[in-house]
């Protein structure tokens, strides 16, 4: 079980690095994104702000996944499950998503290293579970 004890952690604390850039511009600089962004359009107070809003969900639901990475790390046998479904968001959420705004004209330099990230935490979740599995079994 260390291995995914140490996987939620890892995960945990990427997340919560994520959940505060994003949470940062969110509630507190959404002016912070005019000038981090590069965008596909042309842009006012009012886009950025409506950019922002929309980001929002997402922010919240990093900080969420985040907090539960670092409390299912205390006790991983109970969370195996959780993993796949991570992995499955990562693949979702975060490979499909970036493809889709690297086809809508955002960064693909960016969004590529994101992609790479995504990789990254599927392939080392898919390792961490069945390694957890297999010793659960055992």
């Amino acid at each position: 079980m260390k291995k995914l004890k140490w996987w939620f952690i890892g995960v945990g604390v990427f997340y919560l690095l994520l959940a505060a850039m994003n949470l940062y511009f969110v509630l507190l600089n959404p002016s912070f994104v005019e000038g981090s962004i590069k965008f596909p359009f042309p842009t006012t107070p009012d886009t950025i702000q409506a950019f922002v809003d929309g980001w929002s969900p997402f922010a919240f639901e990093v900080f969420a996944i985040a907090t539960f990475c670092l409390w299912a790390a205390r006790s991983p046998r109970r969370y195996i499950g959780a993993v796949w479904l991570l992995v499955w968001l990562e693949l979702w959420h975060g490979i499909v998503d970036d493809l889709y705004l690297i086809a809508r004209g955002y960064s693909a330099v960016n969004y590529i290293a994101f992609i790479v990230v995504h990789l990254i935490i599927i392939v080392t979740g898919v390792w961490a579970a069945r390694a957890a599995q297999a010793e659960a079994a055992a």
